[in-house]
């Protein structure tokens, strides 16, 4: 145990009258890596909470549509653009094309959802 009591219900409500919470706008994407992949969530909204005097960092809090994905080698498309079934599943809903278009435009981007999805909706 670290010998820390669990925060009261007051003690909650107290911090969380205190915190002050932005939104972050123009947020195109969200990228969480790991070693062996990455968790890319798409066009989220994203919170940041200010708590004075409680922490040093800063606290996020991200909502979207989001997918995992091989995690790429940054070389392009010479040695084969990294994307998924789920990627071009997605880029299709969001932008309302065929399969076709999503997979070309997700080449074009180098597997940039986002940048796919743009590409398709401003044609």
């Amino acid at each position: 145990m670290s010998g820390r009591r669990p925060m009261s219900p007051r003690d909650a409500k107290r911090m969380q009258a205190r915190m002050r919470q932005i939104e972050l706008e123009g947020v195109e994407e969200v990228i969480i890596r790991f070693a062996d992949k990455e968790t890319v969530i798409y066009s989220p909204t994203v919170m940041k909470a200010f708590i004075p005097g409680m922490m040093e960092s800063d606290t996020f809090q991200i909502v979207g549509p989001g997918t995992d994905r091989p995690r790429g080698t940054g070389e392009g498309v010479a040695a084969g653009v990294n994307f998924t079934d789920s990627d071009v599943e997605l880029v299709m809903a969001q932008a309302g094309v065929s399969e076709e278009k999503a997979r070309k435009a997700l080449e074009e981007e180098n597997g940039d959802l986002a940048g796919a999805i743009v590409r398709l909706k401003t044609k």
